[in-house]
């Protein structure tokens, strides 16, 4: 029990140094880790290219009655077959032709700038592309969107596709985020210093008080001899 309780008081006493240093270090954390938060925001802002998104929706409209209603089975029709438009957005057929226009050499290339997505419960269908070119951006939403409503009449003679948010030009990059980079560099440099602090702690080997002489060597320290000045 005695010696289960010395192997904890020498735990605490080792945190507590610990801390201890980490306080008398704290400056230094600091310091790094601001210097490594300015290099997070200078990598945002002049290394990583930065990307521009725009967005169109679509809505599968139902059919109306002759009383002037919404039928509901075709309601029910379209909340099935949002995932059928989907995959059609996504494919060849549609992108291969916006691949054209828009000056890419693959379908494939203008597939990874786009994500087409379905908000639940609902019959809308967003499209967004995101790209270094804010025109470009645009201009790969608008013709999937105008390309696939055409492809919807011409191909399967279906006309209840509506636009109702067109693609816009926007200048405001959506990525990368300053706040985040440079968030992220602070705390890397946080760990990064602490780390270091802690570790060289640890490793530390020399005894630099009485009291801990006599804990390592297990006798009492009979004189001490003071530095010469």
């Amino acid at each position: 029990m005695n010696e289960k309780q010395t192997l904890n008081d020498e735990v605490e006493i080792d945190l507590s140094e610990l801390f201890k240093v980490l306080k008398k270090n704290i400056l230094m954390i600091i310091i790094v880790s601001l210097l490594c938060a300015v290099i997070g925001l200078f990598t945002s802002v002049f290394v990583i290219d930065k990307k521009y998104s725009s967005e169109a929706t679509i809505y599968i409209t139902p059919r109306v009655t002759e009383q002037g209603t919404i039928d509901y089975n075709s309601v029910q029709t379209n909340s099935k077959m949002v995932n059928n438009y989907m995959e059609i957005l996504k494919g060849e057929t549609i992108l291969a032709k916006v691949a054209k226009q828009v000056g890419l050499e693959s379908y494939e290339e203008v597939l990874d700038t786009l994500s087409i997505t379905n908000p639940e419960n609902t019959e809308l269908i967003s499209v967004s592309a995101k790209t270094t070119d804010p025109e470009l951006s645009q201009q790969i939403v608008s013709l999937t969107v105008s390309t696939f409503t055409e492809d919807m009449m011409d191909i399967l003679n279906l006309n209840n596709v509506t636009t109702i948010n067109e693609a816009k030009v926007n200048s405001d990059p959506v990525s990368p985020s300053k706040s985040k980079f440079t968030a992220l560099g602070f705390c890397i440099g946080f760990v990064l210093s602490s780390g270091y602090i802690c570790i060289t702690y640890l490793f530390d080997k020399r005894l630099r008080t009485r009291e801990e002489a006599e804990n390592f060597l297990g006798i009492p320290v009979l004189a001490t001899v003071p530095l010469k000045k």
